[in-house]
C-alpha cells in the first residue's frame, strides 16, 4: 500500500529505525517507484539490534555498534521543517518515536507535523507495529490521528498477501467496523468483494 502511494506523488519516507540504504533496497526490488522520493533517517547508529536490546531491558543501550541517539524525535521535528508542498510523509516505524523520553516533546512534533502537512495539503502517513506492550505514546499517537487503519495478516501465497482491514476511527466520516479483505499483489492493493466478509 505505501509503495502504491508513492507512485501516486512526491513522498518524504522517514525510517526510524532501518538504514537509507536498507529502503532504498527494498524500492529497488519493488521495480522502482514513480514519483519522486526522499528518505531520511533518525537517530545515529540506530539498529534493529538496538531496537531489540530496548524491548527486551527496557533501556537503551550502548554497547557496540547499537547506539540509539536520544533525540529521535528533534530529527523528526528538523524533517518535518523541510516539507515545503503536498507530499507523502511515512514515518516507519513510529514504535522508537513513542518510547521517547518526553510526553510533551513527542505531541508537539506530532502537532508540527499535523500542522505543515494541513499548510502544504499532504498527507502523513504513520505506521504503528503492535507489540507487548505498547509503547507509552501510542495512545497519543491514535488520539491526534484523522484515520486509523488495523491491518491483520491472513494469507499469503508466493503472488499476493491477503489483510483484514479496518477502520476504527475516520475524523472526517465513517468508521468501518466490518472486515475488508485486502489482497496485496506484487504493484497493487485490491478489496477482494468475491466472498462474503
Amino acid at each position: 500500500m505505501l509503495y502504491q502511494l508513492m507512485d501516486e506523488r512526491p513522498t518524504l519516507y522517514v525510517s526510524t529505525l532501518r538504514p537509507e540504504e536498507s529502503v532504498e533496497k527494498d524500492l529497488r526490488k519493488r521495480g522502482g517507484i514513480g514519483a519522486p522520493y526522499r528518505i531520511e533517517t533518525t537517530g545515529t547508529k540506530l539498529t534493529m539490534e538496538g531496537e531489540l536490546i530496548r524491548e527486551l531491558t527496557g533501556s537503551r543501550a550502548y554497547t557496540g555498534n547499537s547506539a540509539v541517539k536520544e533525540n529521535q524525535i528533534d530529527d523528526l521535528y528538523d524533517i518535518i521543517e523541510t516539507i515545503d508542498e503536498p507530499i507523502n510523509v511515512i514515518v516507519d516505524p513510529m514504535d522508537p518515536l513513542e518510547r521517547g523520553e518526553s510526553r510533551e516533546a513527542y505531541n508537539e512534533t506530532l502537532s508540527y507535523l499535523s500542522l505543515r502537512l494541513e499548510e502544504t495539503g499532504g498527507v502523513g502517513i504513520l505506521l504503528c507495529h503492535e507489540s507487548n506492550p505498547q509503547p507509552p505514546f501510542r495512545d497519543l499517537t491514535l488520539i491526534l490521528a484523522d484515520i486509523v487503519w488495523e491491518l491483520d495478516l491472513v494469507s499469503t501465497t508466493k503472488d499476493n498477501i491477503e489483510y483484514q482491514l479496518r477502520v476504527p476511527k475516520n475524523r472526517a466520516g465513517s468508521v468501518i467496523t466490518e472486515d475488508l479483505s485486502l489482497d496485496i499483489g506484487s504493484h497493487n492493493v485490491t478489496i477482494d468483494d468475491s466472498r462474503s466478509i
